[in-house]
């Protein structure tokens, strides 16, 4: 099988269907959050915040906005390594899916974690629960847009977050596509991942390609850095720093 990766290749996934069975759904998020787990994905997103914090000095609760959560597995656990480092964060989920919204708040709640809310917000054009937070994130996102999209999406995250702005996703590489043909295969039996992990990874940016869309956004001193396993971290700190 020969596979084109110069380009990218964008295509409609499995998971965007709005139509798709709700039951499908849920096991789909709970095969990304096993993903989502082994790429480490929760302590990579912590360690840039963490290193924020380090830098700033508050006397509130660090307010974190996490874009299209999915099933909120990230959110939930950003949560909990605050709590191990002794750090007070209020943190909001927001995805344009009920189903995953709804499965969302019941880890939430099986968790026990009433610091983590999650809301349903088309990201791209409705309005957010707050003016501001000092962090604004999505993961795994990005490659779900066109490219005009994409920088709208990085522009509302600048006017939004106060300190600072963090995306986490895919490299369109070919390893990275067969790691993820297999690595989803070896990791669950969903055949929606199945078919949707490579082709996330056929419609993904280069590191180059996603840091050229943050400066045409008006994130001028981006920072880009990759990451295990074939993902790229963009990195925007506000020069305002804490408020």
């Amino acid at each position: 099988m020969s596979i084109k990766l110069a380009a990218r290749n964008r295509q409609s996934e499995l998971m965007d269907d709005p139509a798709l069975d709700g039951k499908l759904h849920r096991h789909a998020l709970t095969s990304l959050g096993r993903i989502n787990w082994l790429s480490r994905s929760d302590r990579a997103v912590w360690k840039v915040i963490r290193s924020q914090l380090q830098s700033s000095t508050r006397e509130r609760p660090l307010t974190i906005l996490d874009i299209a959560a999915g099933g909120g597995d990230l959110a939930l656990k950003l949560s909990s390594l605050a709590a191990r480092d002794g750090i007070s964060v209020r943190i909001h989920g927001c995805d344009i899916s009920s189903t995953a919204l709804s499965f969302a708040s019941e880890q939430a709640a099986a968790s026990k974690l009433d610091n983590v809310k999650f809301f349903q917000c088309d990201a791209l054009n409705q309005p957010f629960p707050q003016e501001k937070y000092d962090v604004v994130m999505c993961s795994l996102f990005l490659h779900h847009l066109v490219e005009k999209d994409a920088v709208r999406l990085l522009q509302r995250m600048k006017e939004t977050a106060k300190e600072l702005v963090l995306v986490d996703d895919l490299r369109r590489t070919r390893f990275g596509y067969w790691l993820a043909w297999l690595g989803c295969r070896i990791l669950t039996r969903c055949h929606i991942v199945h078919v949707d992990g490579p082709m996330s990874v056929e419609g993904a940016f280069t590191a180059c390609e996603a840091q050229a869309l943050a400066v045409k956004a008006g994130l001028g001193n981006v920072v880009t850095k990759h990451r295990w396993p074939q993902r790229f971290m963009l990195i925007w700190r506000s020069p305002a720093g804490a408020t």
